[in-house]
Formats: structure tokens, sequence, C-alpha cells
């Protein structure tokens, strides 16, 4: 598999090209962020070295390590001795990748998501690696965006709810963040569709043009990148791997199925925005039938002063020319037949104004 480089950890969407780009520089500070599941349930602690770490591993039920930034060489190699690591494993743990996938060994696990990172400004996706093997869970991200201080939190005040757990169990609650991240994105869509179709409707243009093709854009790049989620939750309940106990199938598969619920939601999202277009189209219609209306009104209201203008115009003698108000009388007949002709417009509905 081919590596990628640091900076694609993280793309964003441009909307000149409308294609995902990468979007962090070459480098970044390493941070590591270490954590103990114990009796007193999650408990933030320091990393140290990696005997301190074995020594945690040793008296806890789990240990979590979340790494972000550009993390040296030397890292990788005490990282690949402490687990034993193949080069290849390193490599999956260490880079990004594409798409979401799930790797099997005889006493780890490793899959890949990719998580939305969705504000009022950026709309970007980032490669989140996991990696489980006794007792340890590794999560790997390359910004420092903190995907899951939330849910970080959010365990720790759970305290000794969570005595009980396993480390696998804690890797689905992470698992259940990113699967909540798609979910936000979606409430947030739903408000963007929203307000792109009020500004269709109340003046359908080019801008809104160009609102309907990124919406419709950046749904398909996301559905592109749930659906392999559900692939790989699918694929770690028929694991045989003895690292996941049945409390923790249990916890994958509610998020297997909250990952469907999602997959549907983008469907109907993406349904929604081709709607859009159609209530496009039809305001333009609506906009063109309302300036034909005017254009047509103006014509009829025009219309007899011009019959009467072109008949006093004829050079031939006509008596009402040598009259003495014969000009005013004229004036006053073609705004009396004009007015006359723009109110009965209007009684019968064919002029709004």
């Amino acid at each position: 598999m081919k590596e990628l480089s640091f900076n694609q950890g993280r793309l964003s969407f441009s909307p000149e090209t409308l294609l995902m780009v990468p979007s962090l520089p070459d480098t970044l500070e390493f941070r590591i962020k270490a954590y103990c599941l114990g009796s007193d349930g999650l408990q933030e602690t320091a990393f140290i070295d990696f005997e301190n770490l074995c020594r945690q591993r040793k008296e806890n039920s789990g240990v979590w390590l979340h790494l972000s930034g550009t993390l040296g060489d030397e890292f990788w190699e005490h990282l690949s001795k402490f687990l034993e690591l193949s080069d290849e494993q390193v490599k999956l743990l260490r880079g990004p990748h594409q798409k979401s996938f799930f790797e099997d060994y005889r006493e780890s696990m490793f899959w890949t998501f990719m998580r939305p990172s969705i504000t009022e400004k950026v709309d970007a996706i980032e490669t989140i690696n996991f990696f489980l093997s006794d007792k340890l869970l590794i999560t790997r991200q390359f910004s420092h965006d903190q995907a899951f201080g939330m849910a970080s939190h959010r365990l720790m005040e759970k305290g000794e709810q969570l005595s009980e757990h396993t480390v696998d169990m804690l890797a689905a609650a992470l698992v259940e963040d990113v699967v909540g991240s798609y979910i936000v994105l979606l409430k947030l869509g739903g408000a963007k569709l929203e307000e792109i179709q009020n500004k269709i409707i109340l003046n359908p243009g080019k801008a809104e043009l160009m609102m309907i093709n990124r919406a419709q854009q950046l749904i398909w790049i996301f559905l592109n990148h749930v659906w392999p989620v559900e692939t790989v939750l699918k694929a770690m309940q028929r694991s045989p791997n003895p690292l996941l106990t049945d409390r923790g199938r249990q916890q994958f598969a509610y998020r297997q199925d909250e990952t469907d619920a999602v997959i549907r939601l983008f469907e109907t999202y993406r349904a929604m925005s081709y709607n859009l277009m159609d209530v496009y189209v039809s305001g333009l219609s609506l906009r063109t039938n309302e300036t034909t209306t005017i254009l047509t009104v103006i014509a009829t209201l025009i219309l007899p002063p011009s019959l009467i203008a072109a008949i006093y115009g004829m050079n031939f003698f006509i008596p009402e020319v040598h009259a003495t108000f014969g000009y005013y009388v004229c004036l006053a007949g073609m705004f009396l037949v004009s007015g006359g002709l723009f109110f009965w417009l209007r009684h019968k509905g064919y002029v709004d104004i």
C-alpha cells in the first residue's frame, strides 16, 4: 500500500474546484495523550516512556494512547519494538489513508475511519487510525483538532461506571464519537439545505445554482466516506480475534446500526439536494413568467395611445387637428383609454400592482 504524505491526513473542501484538497502543513508539533482504564474509570495520565507504559498496562485493565501531529522515526521505532510490530503495521498506523478499512492480525487489530470536521468556515474530513492489542488502544490523528476531546471528557465523568469496561469497549465508545460526528454533520447540512431552498424561492440566480452544486458535491463526498465505515464495523463483528469480548462485539453492533441510520439520512439528504434543482428551475420559470406578464401589460397599455398617435400622424386633413383644444383632447383620450384598460386588467387579476 502506498504511504500518503502527512498533509493528506486532513482534507478540506475547495469551493473553487469542488474537490477535497490537503489542508495540513508538512509537519506539526507532536502531541501524546495517555489515559488509563481502571477501577476508577478512565483517568488521564502522562506519557513518560514505554517502560512506564508497560507498567501502566499491567496495573490497569486498559491503556489508551492518542497521538497527533508529526511523530519522529525514533518514536515509531520504540513503538514497533514495544508491540513487536511489523513494518507494514507501523506504516498503517503512522500514515493517513484514502478510505476506511480493517486489518485483522493474530494478536492485534487495525482499522481506520474518515471523521468529518465541520465548522462555519471549513468542511473537512480527517483520517483517524485505530490500533487495538492486548489491554492497549492507540488512536492516531494528524491535526490538533482534538477529535476525541469531548468523548474523553464524557468518559472520564462516568467514573466507576467504566470500572468493568475492557479496552475494546473503550474503542467502541470512540467509534461512537466518529459516527456521532456524521450526525452533527447531517444536522448542519439539513439547516444549510433549508437556507439554500429559502434563497432559491426568494431569488433564484447563479449564486444559488452554485450553492446547490456545492451541496450536492459535499453530500456525495461524505456519503462515499461513511459507506466504508459500515463495512469496517461488519468485518470487525465477524472477526474471530479474541481481543473482542462479547460486550465489545455488542457495542460495535450498536455502532453499525447507528451507521446504517446515518447512511439512510445521507441518502435522504442527497435526494433533497436534487429536489432543490427542481425548486430552482421552478423559481426561474416563475420569475420568467412574471417578467413576461409585466412586459405584456406594458405593451397592452401602450397600444391604444400608439394607435391614436398613428391616426393623428397621418398626412391628410383631420378636422380635430385644427380644433382649438384638439391637442389636449387627444392627450386626454390617450390617458383615459390606457387608464381605463389598466384598471380593467387589475380588476380581472391580470395585474397585481
